[in-house]
């Protein structure tokens, strides 16, 4: 069982979820600003389907914008290492997923430790915004970034109930790029399977993304595929069914069955 500390000024819905089913453990990120949330739905999926299924909450998120302020993209490649760290003393195989830059993450932790399965919705190792120019100088005019339209989702409920930041620090986004950055410089490093799902109408990370990655890693085992009715974050959107239902037959073809 994996220790869930009380974490202060937690966000309602931004809780860490933990199911503890079997011996096959799958450990989740969520992505930039986000929170567990976004792997909520999964984790309750796959742990009736008899996984141990981990989605922790990222240092600097689910509480106050303000937290992410001091946080660097190494706190967030540690803070992955000691999550498998743990579960692997209780999972004999583990499975990494991640949406957006937890799929950053995962797959940077896969060019590192060896894993089972690598799952990356909407994974990003580059970002596309004609803005991030204007980076340099609005970093030190401009403390706080807001998003005005919320969380990339199209299903109104979802995107309701999402407990993501609504604005996050202007320096915060130099130790996410950076994060992407690390996953893309060790790209080729990764020889595990790998899962690759993306929309075609995400706003947020360009689907160009799921091209590159999968040109780029070393795994022998690569598998793409595209949702159509979705926006960005496609683990609690429109085609949420679809996903799951791609990621256990992955599993399946790889004999990750629990």
């Amino acid at each position: 069982m994996i220790d869930q500390k009380i974490i202060p000024n937690l966000m309602p819905g931004a809780e860490p979820v933990f199911f503890d089913e079997g011996d096959t453990g799958i450990i989740f990120f969520h992505g930039f600003t986000g929170s567990p949330y976004e792997g909520k739905e999964f984790a309750s999926q796959f742990s009736q389907r008899g996984y141990t299924v981990w989605v922790p909450l990222l240092p600097g998120h689910g509480t106050r914008p303000e937290d992410l302020v001091n946080i660097s993209w190494s706190d967030w490649y540690a803070f992955g290492e000691d999550c498998l760290s743990k579960l692997k003393k209780q999972c004999s195989k583990i499975i990494l997923a991640g949406q957006s830059m937890g799929s950053s993450l995962a797959l940077s932790l896969a060019a590192h430790h060896p894993v089972e399965a690598v799952i990356s919705l909407a994974g990003a190792v580059f970002i596309k915004d004609w803005r991030l120019i204007l980076l340099p100088i609005a970093r030190k005019f401009i403390p706080y970034h807001y998003k005005s339209r919320g969380p990339d989702i199209s299903l109104k409920e979802a995107k309701k109930n999402s407990a993501s930041y609504r604005k996050y620090p202007v320096k915060s986004i130099d130790e996410f790029l950076s994060l992407l950055n690390f996953a893309k410089d060790n790209l080729k490093k990764i020889n595990a399977p790998l899962l690759l799902i993306h929309s075609k109408n995400d706003h947020t990370v360009t689907y160009k993304n799921m091209d590159f990655i999968n040109n780029h890693v070393s795994s022998v085992i690569k598998r793409k595929f595209t949702v159509e009715n979705s926006y960005h974050i496609v683990s609690v959107d429109k085609d949420r069914d679809q996903v799951f239902q791609i990621i256990e037959n992955f599993l399946k073809e790889l004999n990750l069955l629990p």
